[in-house]
């Protein structure tokens, strides 16, 4: 039988939602695949590394989520953002060996887990971002951040309280629970003429927390980002034209990024047109964020 990186990817999430990540060897995950355990090194030098592996993928599948969401549902804004909540809540439920319980692992001091971890941390507070933008509009703008940081606490603790409570809250009532607070809150600040505590420097320093070297990382990262990227093209089943034609806009991309002053017109122009590729979205658009932060 014939194993391939993602069958390993999926036995490993299964046994870590099983039996946890601690506890799950990697002669456990061989075994569930029908394969030598020097095998899975093949393809993953360490457990961690297939952690690492797995989390991206369920970040990446979360977004992706995310998006068709938010490109299908019909219903006012707040209707909208309500069950972007919902589905937040049934997705890390169903991931939460992944989502949740990474928190209290000592994974979270291994350099390639941090900076995938601080990676998708920067890519949930800019979706938050543009949620509550879309939702409240400009009379947020003085007080952003700080409604950012105060939303992202209210959906960390009531997950908890939903995971965790014997007496089950229920997720669509808890999602305008939280709405109907920052309505609230929205009308108080936007009444009283807060300015808002935090900036875009709290911003910073939260993505890149446990960070001694963030410029060397953001070019690790980067790399990583571009090497997936044109990994999957290399499995494209679209056609070989069609996959021609992308190979040579990434190689374009490439290039631009490398570029010692890269045109950030251009990098958005090439990834837009990356971003047509549901199979590419997830990558693109992270490495569209990470590529333009800090460009003028």
């Amino acid at each position: 039988m014939s194993v391939t990186k993602q069958d390993i990817m999926r036995s490993a999430s299964k046994l870590f939602k099983e039996k946890g990540y601690l506890a799950t060897s990697i002669q456990e995950i061989a075994q569930d695949c029908d394969i030598a355990k020097g095998s899975v090194y093949k393809y993953f030098p360490s457990k961690e590394d297939l952690l690492c592996a797995v989390f991206d993928e369920c970040q990446a599948a979360y977004f992706d989520g995310a998006e068709r969401l938010k490109q299908t549902e019909k219903g006012s804004p707040k209707e909208r953002f309500a069950g972007q909540i919902v589905f937040r809540y049934q997705y890390f439920i169903e991931y939460s060996h992944i989502m949740v319980d990474f928190i209290d692992l000592p994974i979270t001091e291994y350099a390639t887990f941090r900076l995938l971890r601080n990676h998708a941390r920067a890519r949930m507070m800019e979706w938050h971002k543009s949620w509550l933008l879309e939702v409240y509009g400009e009379k947020v703008k003085p007080f952003l951040w700080d409604l950012i940081f105060i939303y992202r606490a209210l959906l960390k603790d009531y997950l908890q309280r939903i995971i965790c409570e014997e007496k089950l809250l229920s997720i669509e009532e808890t999602a305008w629970f939280i709405v109907d607070k920052l309505d609230a809150l929205v009308e108080h600040m936007s009444g009283s003429g807060s300015k808002g505590l935090l900036g875009q420097s709290a911003f910073d320093k939260f993505i890149h927390s446990g960070s001694q070297d963030w410029p060397t990382e953001k070019e690790q990262v980067t790399q990583g980002l571009y090497s997936s990227l044109a990994a999957r093209l290399e499995t494209w089943t679209g056609g070989a034209a069609r996959r021609k034609e992308l190979q040579e806009i990434v190689q374009l991309l490439g290039e631009e990024i490398s570029h010692p002053r890269p045109k950030k017109p251009l990098i958005q122009a090439l990834c837009a047109y990356l971003e047509q590729e549901q199979e590419l979205r997830s990558p693109v658009t992270q490495l569209k964020r990470i590529v333009l932060e800090g460009l003028d």
